[in-house]
């Protein structure tokens, strides 16, 4: 995909895999990484919790800011993602899904999460899938979907491309186009412009 380096991981699949790369380097032998390679980056603001799910709504959730986007243009990114996935949505004759603030903030916190520990993984470290996540911030239960996600380096792709991949890509693609799913939320996060761009989409249903 002229130099394109995008890796997909389907939502079933408990390893991250990479679906596909053409020119530049090949990925390194531990790329992408689904255990943390740099935990020593995040601030716990809440070390001693023991229950998971306040452990991860104390420490990753809490670090997301209340604007949820770190600024306009990535605002604007995961605005046009959604609308891009609603647009094919809809061409294939399904109901387009909603956008949620709640969701969005959940998107973003998993995001930030694996840009500032260094993996790319469905779940956390602590072991918390999507699910678990969207309980911790304090969402219905889930009765319906999980999350696509990508990374790829800055400037290697497009959210518009990223949406065609979970379009096409298998696992993905039953996600994607499931016609149960009703909401929507999206995280986009780059810890340092020398690492990956990290993209989570979630599609559920409550």
């Amino acid at each position: 995909m002229q130099g394109l380096r995008l890796l997909l991981s389907a939502v079933l699949l408990s390893i991250c895999a990479a679906c596909g790369s053409s020119g530049g380097t090949p990925p390194v032998q531990d790329y992408p990484p689904a255990r943390p390679r740099q935990p020593e980056r995040l601030s716990l603001a809440l070390p001693g919790a023991t229950d998971p799910l306040d452990w991860w709504a104390g420490n990753i959730l809490s670090i997301v800011p209340e604007a949820v986007y770190p600024d306009t243009a990535t605002a604007q990114q995961a605005g046009a993602l959604a609308q891009e996935t609603n647009r094919l949505r809809t061409e294939a004759g399904l109901s387009p899904v909603t956008s949620l603030p709640l969701l969005n903030r959940v998107a973003q916190a998993h995001a930030m999460d694996q840009a500032i520990r260094d993996y790319w993984n469905h779940r956390t470290p602590e072991d918390l899938g999507s699910r678990d996540r969207i309980a911790a911030a304090g969402g219905e239960p889930v009765t319906k979907g999980g999350e696509n996600s990508a990374v790829a380096y800055p400037g290697e792709t497009s959210v518009e491309l990223v949406v065609l991949n979970f379009s096409l890509h298998p696992g993905h693609r039953d996600l994607f186009y499931d016609p149960d799913v009703r909401f929507t939320g999206v995280g986009i996060y780059n810890f340092a412009p020398s690492e990956q761009v990290h993209y989570v989409q979630l599609l559920v249903s409550f």
